[in-house]
């Protein structure tokens, strides 16, 4: 009954969601029955409310673990039926010492809706968790480096597994391995991810790679015969039936930490827009009374792995401002060194714009940015499109590796009182090499008083 050959990599459904889950579908039906029936709220009968729904998780979290759900599938079928066959046994053990447990009532109904339930969402976010990786992994641009074989052969596989790489492949020769011709293919076709292929392969060909790949936050697979250096973090990825040893220098993203990340982003950012709607509202009327114009400004910003997406802030300078910006710069210079322009007294900024600046009122709108998944409540700062393209470094290109935030170190440890890029750079490295869901809530605590204090605004 047990998965012997079953990849090891955890993924499956999330362990921590799946157990909350079962625990209150069982507490919250079985409090509901007690009152309909009217039953006695003595105290053995409340332990018995708790310790029952508990004992049910627990069970449904060890037939789930033994028959392989939480490890890796090839196919969504695959998956589905593994949950099918554990939550079936569970469903059987479950019974056979319910009578030991009157959780809450004895009548079948109410068992019947809680196991209902319970198999309803937790199959739900089991399809969820697999689409969202295959959907992850398909729709981003790759490169794929090997020999002409291996490479067919390795399309074949996908082809095999009904993987669908809706960008394409992009396709190297070792012998065409450059670090600078890499780089360039890299940046121009924003790839994430790099498949390598070693059969037949120098080693010198992975090390470029390697390096590279590290520098600039990018994925690095590569199947198992080939021989990997000391890494930051190293785990087992499947692309279309092959194996591979991941190489990643960011945050693992099926972690159940990540998952709950973007829970909490898109959680938050729909309570922050709800709770500062009168903050929009003066915002609006302040910016219309300033300068006749439109309330809202859209900037070409660098995402995720350098993509472009437009940026939602209330506008804060006059409509010509994007046009003044090369005289502005030869006239008053740059507060900032690097490729970052940042000036305290901005000619372009009216009056409004400084107080809807100092209280960070005019970043609002990235909320929305937010919840189309464009942005995270706490990441790197998203930097126009044509300062990304000045960076100097390959290594700055990593803060790209992250999806963007409307707050993080940078915010809380005085915004424009930074005046140098590498401590900028610094800063965001500190949060892609420690992040954790709490450093994300300690940020996000830490934003208020910053913000309410104009620690550092111009």
């Amino acid at each position: 009954m047990l998965i012997q050959n079953a990849d090891r990599t955890t993924y499956g459904i999330n362990k921590i969601v799946v157990f909350v889950l079962a625990f209150v579908v069982f507490f919250v039906v079985g409090f509901v029955s007690w009152q309909w029936d009217g039953v006695a709220p003595e105290p053995w009968r409340l332990r018995t409310l708790v310790l029952t729904p508990l004992t049910m998780s627990l069970l449904l979290y060890v037939c789930c673990d033994q028959f392989g759900v939480y490890y890796r599938c090839q196919t969504l079928w695959e998956s589905i039926r593994r949950f099918v066959v554990a939550y079936a046994c569970f469903v059987v053990l479950s019974v056979m010492i319910w009578k030991f447990f009157v959780p809450f009532s004895a009548d079948v109904g109410v068992q019947s809706l809680a196991y209902l339930l319970t198999f309803l969402g937790s199959l739900w976010l089991r399809i969820s968790r697999f689409r969202a990786e295959k959907r992850l992994v398909e729709e981003a641009p790759t490169l794929v480096v090997g020999t002409p074989d291996h490479v067919k052969e390795f399309r074949r596989t996908l082809e095999s597994n009904h993987v669908d790489f809706r960008n394409g492949l992009l396709v190297m020769a070792p012998e065409e391995v450059d670090s600078a011709v890499v780089r360039n293919l890299l940046i121009k076709n924003c790839v994430s991810k790099v498949v390598f292929l070693p059969e037949e392969v120098d080693s010198s060909v992975a090390r470029c790679l390697v390096e590279l790949c590290g520098k600039m936050g990018v994925d690095f697979y590569a199947s198992m015969v080939v021989s990997m250096p000391a890494v930051h973090k190293t785990y087992f990825g499947v692309i279309g039936g092959t194996r591979m040893l991941v190489y990643k220098s960011t945050p693992i993203p099926y972690t159940t930490s990540w998952q709950l990340k973007k829970m909490l982003d898109w959680t938050g950012a729909l309570a922050l827009l709800v709770g500062t709607s009168p903050l929009w509202v003066l915002a609006a009327v302040g910016i219309k009374l300033s300068d006749r114009g439109p309330v809202f400004y859209r900037q070409k910003r660098s995402g995720l792995y350098g993509r472009e997406f437009g940026m939602w802030k209330f506008r804060t300078m006059y409509r010509d401002a994007d046009k003044r910006l090369d005289e502005v710069k030869a006239q008053y210079g740059n507060d900032m060194d690097g490729p970052i322009f940042k000036l305290e007294h901005d000619p372009r900024i009216f009056s409004f714009g400084r107080f809807l600046r100092k209280f960070s009122i005019d970043e609002l709108p990235q909320l929305i940015n937010v919840l189309k998944g464009e942005m995270s409540l706490v990441g790197p700062r998203p930097l126009p499109v044509y300062e990304t393209e000045a960076f100097t470094s390959d290594a700055h290109r990593r803060r790209l590796s992250v999806l963007p935030g409307v707050t993080g170190y940078w915010q809380i440890a005085g915004r424009s009182n930074i005046r140098e890029f590498e401590k900028l750079v610094e800063l965001d490295m500190k949060y892609i090499d420690n992040w954790s869901l709490w450093l994300d809530i300690k940020l996000l605590l830490k934003t208020v008083p910053a913000v309410l204090f104009a620690r550092g605004a111009k």
